[in-house]
């Protein structure tokens, strides 16, 4: 008997009752998919606003500040404008020495929109001097000129293409930025990109630097070395966080408390296919301990085959995820100017996270299985 029990395998059943085995691997595989999808979708709803606001840090750092400028010593707006412009580009210059700074450029700045599936943001939209700056700008971000021309004038933008195609269906690209600006010219770039040249009278200037990408960086203690303390600035990190409020918390409990909830409506569907499978088994497991094999070893076997199940169901649920997302960027996304990651390294934690949930609820039906279980002639 003890030869016998040793050969006591998962694989048999599987084998053999191949319908079984795939209606539940399917089911699994298809709650593997929905949860990766609402992973997904709602990374739709985020992103963006991500690519926007803190994807560009890694290229450049933002200081506004009034530099010890008081208009109110001026006898015009235009001279104190003026002024301030030259001031705020002498300091650039200063600024250009530091390591890793490779251009710093004066702006003011204006917003466009930009629509996800749920909500809006806002696109700093950069105005420079000249159109000089606006190519060092479009070099520095790695982003070419596909259509249109230049700016060569104030009041002239570009944008990205995907911008573009976000309003393609309203009018409300320029909604911020008034009449008084229009698009020359389009652009590629892996950044959300919108800039030009500044109309006179634009009195938000600041300083963009240009920086080495990836490089960290940080150009307070340099700003404060020049006697400037007091500084509005923006990094990688301030930006997050800065995303973070402007969403109403952390983008990673969004995600984790819409997947919770989501998933624990697919898990209750899960879990009642998961019984029937389970009490479907009752026979065949009281028959395998009338010819000797205890419980446990029972146990054991239809753990393993669950695992087994479980297992195939999150290798095929990969795959059929990361097609069925790629469709939705294909037919949902793209047209709308929106593009997200489809392989999506932060969903694996929360889907092995309720698959261990599942695992653990397959448990109840489980042992009450075992605890059902007779001989035959017991049955009888």
């Amino acid at each position: 008997m003890r030869n016998s029990r040793s050969k006591l395998s998962p694989w048999p059943y599987l084998k053999n009752n191949r319908v079984r085995s795939t209606v539940l691997v399917i089911s699994l595989c298809m709650f593997m998919v929905m949860i990766y999808a609402m992973n997904y979708i709602i990374g739709g709803t985020t992103e963006p606003f991500e690519q926007c606001d803190v994807k560009t840090m890694d290229r450049l750092r933002i200081v506004s500040s009034r530099f010890d400028l008081d208009n109110g010593t001026y006898e015009s707006d235009e001279e104190f404008l003026a002024t301030a412009w030259a001031r705020i580009a002498e300091i650039g210059k200063e600024l250009e020495k530091e390591q890793d700074v490779e251009h710093a450029i004066p702006f003011a700045c204006q917003y466009v929109g930009l629509n996800s599936f749920i909500g809006q943001w806002s696109v700093e939209c950069y105005l420079f001097q000249n159109s000089q700056d606006c190519s060092t700008y479009l070099e520095h971000m790695g982003g070419k000129l596909i259509s249109g021309r230049m700016p060569e004038k104030p009041g002239e933008i570009l944008v990205e293409k995907r911008l573009i195609d976000n309003h393609r269906n309203d009018d409300d690209l320029l909604r911020n930025m008034g009449t008084s600006y229009s698009v020359v010219g389009t652009v590629s770039s892996d950044y959300y990109l919108a800039f030009g040249i500044a109309l006179p009278g634009e009195n938000n200037v600041n300083l963009l630097n240009l920086v080495k990408p990836g490089s960290d960086v940080d150009l307070r203690p340099a700003l404060e070395k020049m006697g400037f303390s007091n500084v509005h600035y923006v990094d990688k990190e301030i930006a997050h966080k800065n995303l973070e409020k402007g969403m109403g918390g952390s983008l990673d409990t969004v995600q984790t408390i819409l997947t919770g909830v989501g998933g624990g409506l697919l898990l209750i569907c899960v879990s009642v296919v998961l019984a029937l499978h389970i009490m479907d088994r009752h026979n065949e497991w009281c028959l395998l301990h009338s010819i000797g094999f205890s419980t446990g070893e029972v146990y054991l076997m239809a753990l393993k085959e669950l695992l087994i199940c479980i297992l195939f169901s999150i290798l095929a649920g990969a795959v059929v995820s990361v097609l069925a997302c790629f469709a939705m960027e294909k037919l949902m996304y793209n047209p709308i100017g929106i593009s997200i990651n489809l392989f999506r390294p932060g969903a694996l934690p929360r889907i092995l996270a309720v698959f261990a949930v599942l695992l653990g609820i397959a448990q109840i039906p489980l042992f009450d299985g075992m605890r059902k279980i007779q001989t035959i002639d017991a049955i009888e």
